[in-house]
C-alpha cells in the first residue's frame, strides 16, 4: 500500500510540474556538482547512521519510502548543450518529512485542507525548490528535506546537526523594507546589498538561543511578494551564511520559481502590518 500510494503522489506531481518554469542550461554547474558529489559521498559515510538517530530526537518522521541516508543531488546534464526539460521535475525525490511540533503526536494531514491538485503543486514546488538548494547551498549542506504540508519550510542538515531553512514567497502589500540598521549590543548585523539589476535586498545574521549561536537572513521584494530565505541556529549557528543565501537568491532559475510563486501563488497573503509594531 506504501509503494502505491507513492507511486500516485508521483504521478500526481509529474502533472502538476507542466504548470512550473523551466530550469535553464545547467552544464555550467557541472564541475563544481561533481566536486559536490564527492564530499557528499564522504561526508555520508560518517552521517548516515547519525541521521536515523537525529531524526527520532528532534521528532521527525520520514514519510513512508524515504530514509535518513543523503539524498544525491538532482544529475546535472553529462554534455554542454544539454538542458533540463521543461516538462519534467528534479531527477532526484526530496523526500518529504513530517515535524512533530509536540515529541510524539503526530500533525494533522492537510492541515490547511488543500485540494489535491493545490496540495501537489504545492509539492511540486518544494521539489523544484529543494534541487536548487542541493544545487547552490555550500557543499557541507548534505541533506535537504522539504517538509510535508509547510511548503515554504525545509529541513537541512550539516555536520551531524539539522537544521531549519526557509524559502518563502508569498503575497505582501508591503512594498518596502525595514531600515536595515545594526544593532551590535543584540548581536544584530544588517548589510543592504542590491542584485539582479537595482533590487535591493537585507542580509542579516543575528544572535538566536544565546549569545554563541546565530542566524543567517535574507528578505527583498519581488513584484507582489516578500521573499525571505533563513537558516536558524540550533545547537551550533546556522551552517549557511547570508552571503551563502544572496547566492542562491541571484541565480536565475531561482528567481525564475520566485516569479512563478509570485504569480501563483503557494502560500496566504501576510496580514497587514501592525503600525508602531
Amino acid at each position: 500500500m506504501e509503494t502505491d500510494d507513492i507511486t500516485l503522489l508521483r504521478s500526481t506531481m509529474e502533472r502538476t510540474v507542466d504548470d512550473l518554469p523551466p530550469l535553464p542550461d545547467l552544464a555550467p554547474l557541472a564541475a563544481r556538482e561533481g566536486r559536490r558529489r564527492r564530499l557528499r559521498a564522504r561526508v555520508a559515510i560518517v552521517t548516515t547512521a547519525f541521521g536515523a538517530v537525529t531524526a527520532g530526537a528532534l521528532g521527525l518522521t520520514l514519510l513512508p519510502g524515504s530514509s535518513p541516508a543523503v539524498t544525491m543531488p538532482a544529475a546535472v546534464p553529462s554534455s554542454p548543450g544539454a538542458t533540463a526539460s521543461a516538462s519534467t521535475g528534479p531527477s532526484t525525490t526530496y523526500a518529504p518529512v513530517t515535524i512533530e511540533e509536540t515529541p510524539g503526536v503526530t500533525p494533522p494531514d492537510n492541515p490547511d485542507g488543500l485540494s489535491e491538485a493545490e496540495r501537489a503543486r504545492h509539492a511540486a514546488h518544494q521539489q523544484r525548490v529543494a534541487a536548487l538548494l542541493d544545487e547552490l547551498l555550500p557543499a557541507t549542506v548534505t541533506e535537504i528535506r522539504p517538509v510535508k504540508d509547510k511548503v515554504y519550510v525545509y529541513r537541512i542538515a550539516s555536520g551531524g546537526e539539522t537544521f531549519r531553512m526557509t524559502v518563502s514567497v508569498r503575497p505582501s502589500d508591503e512594498n518596502r523594507l525595514k531600515p536595515c540598521v545594526d544593532d551590535p549590543v543584540r548581536g544584530f548585523h544588517c548589510e543592504k546589498v542590491t542584485f539582479d539589476g537595482n533590487r535591493e535586498a537585507q542580509l542579516v545574521s543575528m544572535l538566536v538561543n544565546g549569545d554563541e549561536t546565530s542566524g543567517s537572513y535574507l528578505d527583498f521584494r519581488y513584484g507582489d511578494s516578500r521573499v525571505q530565505l533563513s537558516v536558524d541556529p540550533e545547537r551550533v549557528s546556522a551552517p549557511v551564511t547570508p552571503r551563502q543565501l544572496l547566492a542562491v537568491a541571484q541565480d536565475p532559475r531561482f528567481l525564475d520559481l520566485v516569479r512563478y510563486a509570485d504569480e501563483n501563488p503557494v502560500e496566504t497573503k501576510a496580514p497587514p502590518a501592525v503600525e508602531g509594531g
